[in-house]
């Protein structure tokens, strides 16, 4: 019959794997004896070899060979136990097989299941029974007991606080405030940039009204029509050349003002180009002088009124914001009363008199 070599390399492997020593006392795997492996090297070894009862493998929560405690002296480290069922270690024999080895259940409860607990007190009722007490006592004092429904945990937490004075709660009235005071600072601040925008369009309002003025009065000392174009121009135009404009009507003679060069929009010209040369009732610009003067005076009459208006409101608004933040005394009892009318004058004329008449009339009544 022909051999079957394919289950050689298995016993092979596992004559290998017999063949692992182990512990420290490097020896093969028994089955028959417990083993517990390092949670550092990895390494099994033999709870009898390392000192530890068979009993308090479950209690183990992290075990540390003494290999690798002695190899890392700076890192103290040791082998630490879960917590102990309570009925084992209240147990008459708490080293004996029969008592219970299992780790609690941390937190929510001292014992490992609730038979121990059962387990436990049926302990204790036994020996207080035995030293004398009643069950029937016992039960009328505990029937009406509820289930407990929490856990609490007395811990001893030392806590270095820094001890800062808490700050001062904010009254009503102060939140009122400081919001009443941020929506006057937001009207206030549009007002403000109105009222600049306002000023200059004044400004060139009373630029325009002198340039009429000075265009007019060249108009009648040269007897042309004297139409000037450059009263059309916009605000871009009046930041660039104004000042130059007005300066033109101040050269003394015709000659030079013509010779002296003004740029607009990149193109050369002289002053003269601008001005009108037609005869005096020119039928293109005609009456231009009314018209304009007019229409000036109408837009500085517009824009003082408007001025006029957001400087009010703009003082409001400020004396609203001051009465918030800097509110006047309520009390007035150290307020100096008001003269009223039948009051003498301050000059202290009027009371002489009084005193005077009064006197005079005694005098007559005593004659």
């Amino acid at each position: 019959m022909p051999i079957d070599t394919k289950e050689e390399p298995e016993d092979e492997d596992s004559d290998r794997e017999d063949d692992k020593l182990y512990c420290v006392c490097k020896t093969r795997y028994d089955e028959d004896r417990v083993m517990i492996a390092c949670d550092r090297c990895d390494e099994w070894y033999h709870t009898q070899c390392v000192n530890m009862p068979d009993l308090e493998v479950d209690l183990v929560d992290q075990f540390i060979c003494p290999l690798c405690m002695q190899s890392n002296g700076h890192l103290h480290l040791q082998t630490t136990y879960k917590r102990r069922c309570f009925f084992g270690l209240k147990h008459t024999d708490p080293s004996s097989p029969n008592s219970c080895h299992k780790p609690s259940r941390g937190a929510f409860s001292k014992y490992c299941s609730d038979e121990c607990g059962i387990k436990y007190m049926q302990m204790r009722i036994s020996q207080w029974e035995r030293s004398g007490g009643k069950r029937d006592r016992l039960w009328e004092s505990v029937k009406n007991a509820e289930k407990r429904e929490g856990v609490v945990v007395c811990a001893e937490v030392k806590m270095e606080i820094d001890i800062k004075p808490s700050p001062a709660p904010i009254s009503a009235q102060k939140r009122k405030a400081d919001r009443e005071t941020a929506c006057l600072h937001a009207r206030l601040e549009t007002v403000v940039k109105e009222r600049e925008m306002m000023k200059r369009e004044m400004d060139m309002v009373v630029w325009r009204e002198k340039l009429v003025r000075l265009a007019s009065e060249r108009a009648d000392s040269v007897d042309e029509c004297g139409w000037d174009q450059r009263l059309c121009f916009g605000e871009e135009e009046w930041d660039d050349f104004g000042a130059e404009v007005l300066e033109s009507y101040e050269e003394k003679a015709k000659e030079e003002a013509a010779d002296d060069a003004m740029q607009v929009d990149g193109v050369t010209t002289s002053d003269g180009e601008w001005w009108c040369t037609g005869k005096k009732k020119c039928e293109r610009h005609s009456g231009w002088q009314k018209l304009r003067a007019a229409e000036v005076a109408f837009d500085k009459e517009t824009k003082e009124t408007i001025l006029s208006t957001l400087t009010t409101r703009e003082r409001e608004i400020r004396k609203g914001i001051e009465d918030i933040l800097y509110p006047p005394s309520t009390n007035t009892s150290q307020a100096p009363p008001k003269p009223s009318l039948a009051d003498p004058p301050l000059n202290g004329s009027s009371k002489p008199r009084i005193n005077g008449e009064a006197a005079e009339k005694g005098k007559k009544k005593k004659s």
